[in-house]
């Protein structure tokens, strides 16, 4: 391998899991403020920055394109990180979690749809992390072999 395409894959490699990193703690940011909002009905973001127009967290989505990113950077490393995929994983865990949970709680019943959408699309970040764990032991144990 040469010296430039080890850097490269280093530095995607690192990329990967900044990115994973981040998405996961304003994932995490948007959980603890979506509860406090709903045990004592107000976040301990201001509203200015919590809500965009859809009434969906400027965290949250934020949270999913970090973790789409983070997907792609994985998949284009030969090597890829335990932290990224482990993060991956968690993180579509919590975000199909939490959103299901969140529409089930919802009295009005309006944002539901809205609510059932972004949990499917947290169990499939989450399928497609387990996804590459797998197809990446599957592939270690076939060179061992």
């Amino acid at each position: 391998m040469s010296t430039h395409n080890h850097i490269e894959t280093f530095k995607c490699y690192q990329i990967s899991e900044v990115f994973a990193i981040a998405a996961m703690n304003l994932l995490l940011i948007h959980v603890a403020d979506g509860s406090m909002e709903r045990a004592i009905n107000h976040g301990f973001l201001p509203a200015s920055i919590d809500k965009n127009p859809l009434g969906l967290s400027n965290f949250g989505i934020s949270s999913i394109i970090l973790f789409f990113l983070a997907i792609g950077l994985d998949v284009r490393n030969k090597n890829p990180s335990n932290v990224t995929k482990t993060l991956i994983i968690v993180g579509g865990a919590v975000i199909g979690t939490t959103a299901l949970g969140a529409s089930i709680m919802d009295k009005n019943g309006g944002w539901i749809v809205t609510f059932l959408t972004i949990s499917v699309v947290g169990y499939v970040i989450m399928g497609l992390g387990i996804l590459r764990a797998a197809l990446l032991k599957n592939n270690t144990i076939n060179s061992i072999t």
